[in-house]
C-alpha cells in the first residue's frame, strides 16, 4: 500500500492482517487470503469513514545543516492493524463504557503515534447506542518530561477547530484549567499530575478516556498514582517521595537537580522532623495553621545549611515560587509522618491496655475486582 507515486522513491507498507504472532495473512475455508480488502476496507461505509475521519496530510518541518528549513508532506493512510486497533477498542467502549482497562502493543515503527491520535479523537466524540457521551475528556498522557512533539504534533493535526485538542507542556495549572473545563482531548506529561491534587475539590465529576504512552514504564511511582487520584476525585494519603520531590521541581522550574541533590533534601527534611516543637505543631494543628510555623523554620533550615549546596539553597531564598513549591512538598512528608507517629504511639498505647479475645481481629477477605482487562490486537 502506497500513498504517493513517486517513481523509484516509492514507498510500500504493509496492509496484511498478520497472521498469529507471523506476518502475511491467516488461511481461509473458502475464498482468496485478502478478500478482506474489498469485503471490509474497501465497503462503502468503512471507506467513506477512513476518507473523513483517518486520512490526513502530515506536514514536518525539519532544518538542514546549512539552516534552512526544509516542508515535507506525506499522505497518510491506516494501516489494517491501526484500524482494527481502533475499531476494537471504540466498539468495546461503546457496549461496556467507562471503567474498563486495554492494553495495546505496537512494535517500532508501527505508527504508535498516528494510533494513538485516531484513537483518541474517535473516543472523544463516542456515543453509546443511547446516544450517550461515553467520554468527557480523553486525557493523553506521556511519561517523558518534556511532552513528545511527535505526539502532541500528530494528535493536533488531526483536528483543525479551535478548543478541541490542548497540549499542556508548560505550566501544571493550565492542566487543571483544561480538566476543569472538559476540553474534549487534553495531552500532557504524567509529573504534572501532582500538582493537581490540591484543585481536586473544583473539579467536577467526570468519566475520564485515558491513553498511556509507553504504559510499561508509566504506571508505577507517585505521579502514576496522583493522576489515578486526580482523575478519580481523591486526595492520596500517600507522600510524595524524594526522588519524585526532584522531577517535580526540575519539571516545573527547569532546572537540572539530579538525584544527588535528594541527600540535601533528606537532610533538611529529617531536621525538620526531628524537631519536638515542629511534631508537636503537626499534631495540634490545621494544614493551614501548621504552615504559618513550618515556613519560617523551614528556612532557617535551609539557611543553615547554604554551604553544603548553595545552588538549591540560593533558588529556595531568592525564588518566591520556588520556595512555595518545596515548602508545600516537604511541609506535607513531614505533617504526614509526623501524623503517623503519633497514631502509631497511640495505637500502641491502647494495644496495651486492651485484652482482645482470640480470632477478634481476621484478615478480611479480598474484595472482588470488576476491572475488565482485554488485550488490543498486534
Amino acid at each position: 500500500m502506497t500513498t504517493s507515486l513517486a517513481g523509484a522513491k516509492i514507498r510500500f507498507l504493509p496492509f496484511n492482517r498478520g497472521n498469529g504472532t507471523a506476518a502475511g495473512n491467516p488461511p481461509v475455508e473458502a475464498g482468496n487470503k485478502t478478500a478482506y480488502l474489498w469485503e471490509q476496507v474497501w465497503a462503502r461505509d468503512s471507506l467513506m469513514d477512513i476518507l473523513a475521519r483517518y486520512l490526513h496530510l502530515q506536514v514536518e518541518e525539519k532544518k538542514t545543516a546549512g539552516g534552512k528549513t526544509v516542508r515535507t508532506e506525506t499522505m497518510i493512510f491506516p494501516r489494517h492493524h491501526q484500524l482494527d486497533c481502533v475499531h476494537a477498542c471504540e466498539a468495546d467502549a461503546r457496549a461496556r463504557g467507562a471503567g474498563c482497562s486495554y492494553l495495546i502493543q505496537h512494535s517500532a515503527g508501527s505508527g504508535k503515534s498516528n494510533s494513538t491520535a485516531w484513537l483518541a479523537h474517535r473516543l472523544a466524540s463516542l456515543h453509546s447506542a443511547a446516544d450517550e457521551k461515553v467520554f468527557d475528556p480523553v486525557v493523553v498522557v506521556t511519561d517523558r518530561h518534556v511532552l513528545d512533539k511527535q505526539l502532541q504534533d500528530t494528535i493536533c493535526q488531526f483536528e483543525h477547530r479551535q478548543g478541541v485538542v490542548q497540549r499542556i507542556d508548560e505550566d501544571w495549572q493550565r492542566l487543571a484549567d483544561a480538566l476543569g473545563a472538559a476540553v474534549p482531548i487534553v495531552v500532557t506529561t504524567l509529573q504534572k499530575f501532582p500538582f493537581v491534587t490540591k484543585k481536586i475539590g473544583e473539579l467536577p465529576a467526570r468519566r475520564y478516556a485515558v491513553i498511556v504512552d509507553e504504559a510499561h514504564s508509566s504506571q508505577g511511582g507517585e505521579s502514576a498514582a496522583h493522576l489515578r487520584g486526580v482523575l478519580a476525585g481523591r486526595q492520596l494519603a500517600q507522600e510524595v517521595e524524594l526522588s519524585t520531590l526532584i522531577e517535580l521541581i526540575n519539571e516545573r522550574f527547569g532546572t537540572s537537580f539530579s538525584p544527588a541533590d535528594e541527600l540535601f533534601f533528606s537532610q533538611i527534611r529529617e531536621e525538620a522532623m526531628a524537631d519536638e516543637a515542629l511534631q508537636q505543631a503537626a499534631a495540634a494543628n490545621t494544614l493551614e495553621a501548621f504552615k504559618t510555623v513550618f515556613e519560617p523554620a523551614l528556612e532557617s533550615l535551609f539557611i543553615g545549611r547554604m554551604e553544603r549546596n548553595e545552588t538549591i539553597a540560593a533558588r529556595f531564598l531568592d525564588d518566591a515560587d520556588f520556595r512555595g513549591a518545596v515548602s508545600r512538598l516537604i511541609m506535607q512528608q513531614v505533617r504526614e509522618r509526623c501524623a503517623g507517629r503519633r497514631r502509631r504511639s497511640e495505637g500502641q498505647a491502647r494495644a496495651g491496655r486492651l485484652a482482645l479475645p482470640p480470632g477478634a481481629l481476621r484478615r478480611s477477605a479480598p474484595r472482588p475486582s470488576c476491572r475488565t482487562a482485554a488485550a488490543g490486537p498486534t
